[in-house]
């Protein structure tokens, strides 16, 4: 029976059916990748970035946005929002053989490093970082964690990352299990359609780009209108070869302002109207571009530009403030799913059973009240905190205090 031949009128009676039971083809995922693109008969997903693949590039071209000086002061300025929180392996509860291990073994690793790579992916849409693992004592741990540039990766059907290498440039190679971590950005319910992730650099390509052209123009602008015009007058009668001498000492006066002239000779110096107006229009320009660089990439200018006058700018300035903490939350999120996926990696390897602790990142401010609260109430009620359990919670030097 055809599939539309179910929703047709029945001459005999439907045979009986059961919950259980699904009709053919309904019971079949039908609308899959390999049935739809012609890309994977070579075995790779292609990059649905639209910029990338109309201008023939690849994510290279987006690292060499971080020279302009707005693109590099707004990602620094989203990264520091993140980097700036502090960390802990099982935060407020009692350390498990388990955590205390991960918490050394984070105490020997570039953890600030590792979350500035991780924060890339925002950038660059997803962050290969490779592990390199290795046995220590009777365990087996990452030793080393290197981030990688994403133009070397491409992905499978399957979602499966793979390396691009000399040999299988077309489908990549696939790599081992457990090897290569990949924080990926706006990937939720959506790494079905891009593994690759949603790149924020790819809203600053043109701005970018116009902004460089207006750089330029302005610039040459600059060059032939920021001076006065000067012209040479000289009797009707005088010759050719002198009219062409004075030319050439007016254009050597342009760049040493030196000029020799005969007594009957004049110069006038007149000032280009409206090039004040006309320059206004590449000041625009470039301001119109660096606001939307600001937005794409921090969610609000108020932080990286003062454009916006002094009405209102308390309240807006809550609105931004708002907006900003929303990304930082957003791009933390990303950081500690990445050392989750880490942490539950080394506990399938190491161990079989006992929970598997969590990597979680908090604001300074916060963790006192909380934790003080907290303790303040079991105190009260009779319990009685150890000396280690203060030091690894509260930050407290052994020698600061004594338990009564």
């Amino acid at each position: 029976m055809k599939f539309f031949d179910f929703f047709k009128p029945q001459k005999s009676t439907p045979k009986k059916r059961y919950y259980n039971e699904s009709p053919p083809l309904l019971g079949q995922e039908l609308a899959k990748r390999e049935r739809l693109d012609l890309n994977f008969i070579l075995g790779y997903l292609p990059d649905p970035d639209e910029i990338l693949s109309n201008t023939g590039k690849n994510i290279s071209a987006y690292r060499k946005l971080m020279l302009d000086s707005q693109v590099r002061a707004c990602v620094n300025s989203r990264k520091a929002g993140t980097m700036s929180l502090l960390w802990e392996i099982d935060r407020g509860k009692t350390k498990t053989p388990q955590s205390l291990l991960i918490k050394d073994l984070y105490s020997r690793l570039d953890i600030d490093g590792i979350n500035n790579a991780i924060l890339n992916a925002p950038m660059f849409g997803f962050q290969p970082i490779e592990i390199v693992w290795d046995k220590v004592g009777e365990y087996i741990l990452p030793v080393n964690l290197i981030p990688k540039n994403p133009e070397w990766f491409l992905f499978d059907k399957d979602n499966n990352l793979r390396l691009a290498t000399l040999n299988n440039g077309f489908c990549g190679e696939l790599l081992p299990d457990k090897k290569f971590l990949t924080p990926t950005y706006n990937d939720i319910n959506n790494k079905y359609f891009n593994p690759y992730g949603d790149r924020i650099l790819s809203s600053c390509f043109w701005h970018v780009t116009f902004k460089k052209s207006g750089f330029k123009w302005w610039v040459t602008f600059a060059e032939k209108y920021g001076m006065p015009y000067i012209i040479g007058k000289l009797p009707r009668s005088t010759m050719d070869s002198d009219r062409e001498n004075m030319k050439n000492q007016l254009e050597n006066m342009v760049s040493d302002a030196v000029a020799v002239i005969s007594d009957d000779a004049q110069l006038d110096f007149i000032e280009p109207a409206g090039k004040n107006a006309s320059s206004e229009l590449y000041d625009k320009l470039i301001t119109a571009c660096d606001q939307a660089i600001s937005k794409a990439i921090l969610g609000q200018t108020l932080t990286t530009d003062g454009n916006h006058g002094d009405s209102g700018s308390y309240a807006l300035g809550k609105v931004h403030a708002g907006v900003r903490d929303d990304i930082v939350y957003s791009d933390k999120k990303i950081v500690e799913n990445t050392h989750n996926q880490l942490i539950k990696w080394i506990w399938e390897i190491n161990f079989n059973s006992g929970e598997i602790p969590e990597f979680s990142m908090f604001e300074e401010e916060n963790i006192d009240k909380t934790l003080a609260e907290r303790d303040e109430i079991l105190v009260k009620q009779g319990v009685k905190f150890s000396k280690s359990y203060y030091i690894n919670n509260y930050g407290l030097a052994d020698k600061d205090f004594e338990i009564l």
